[in-house]
């Protein structure tokens, strides 16, 4: 009788120890977590995107083409038609996500929620409320490409173009605005 007392005390005494063992480790892993900072890291707002000539030029019927590689680790894709160069955020409008290019049919498309988008960034289907955004893009003094995205999913306006109606597209006096510096890097022919 009496190891059957002391085998039921034993027990509830390292139940308690136990017990108090993981409050004391979950109390001490919540301390260690609040002094690591909740910060999402995401890629510098402004990158170098190299020189204009390393972009291929549209050829043939081909009115614009876009470059991907920056697609990855910016978000972003530089278009090159036959008058100068623009970029594209590759942020879908709706809620995020990053739209696939398909060449084929010139269109970006949302995996998420099927938004679709010409090669000006407007969305001609799904439920993407305004079009892409525009990042700045600038000549550095030795010729390459400065481009300015300001914060993923974050509107700047100071960095993004800016639409001024509550449309999906543009209108003919926003496509003059991002047509121009620095929404539009015109090249010399």
């Amino acid at each position: 009788m009496a190891d059957e007392d002391l085998s039921r005390r034993r027990f509830f005494n390292l139940v308690g120890w136990g017990s108090m063992l993981a409050l004391f480790g979950g109390v001490g892993a919540a301390t260690a977590k609040f002094f690591y900072p909740g910060v999402l890291y995401e890629p510098r707002s402004t990158f170098n995107a190299g020189k204009p000539e390393e972009y291929v030029a549209p050829s043939g019927n081909e009115k614009v083409v876009v470059d991907e590689r920056w697609k990855k680790n910016q978000r972003v894709w530089i278009l090159r038609n036959d008058k100068g160069m623009y970029g594209l955020v590759g942020v879908c409008t709706h809620l995020g996500c990053t739209p696939n290019w398909f060449p084929s049919e010139g269109l970006f498309k949302c995996p998420c929620h099927g938004s679709i988008f010409n090669v000006e960034g407007e969305p001609i289907g799904g439920p993407a409320p305004e079009p892409l955004y525009r990042p700045k893009i600038s000549l550095a003094p030795d010729g390459s490409m400065i481009v300015t995205t300001g914060l993923l999913g974050i509107r700047r306006p100071n960095l993004q173009a800016v639409k001024k109606y509550a449309d999906i597209y543009f209108h003919d006096d926003e496509k003059a605005y991002i047509t121009k510096p620095p929404y539009f890097l015109p090249l010399k022919a």
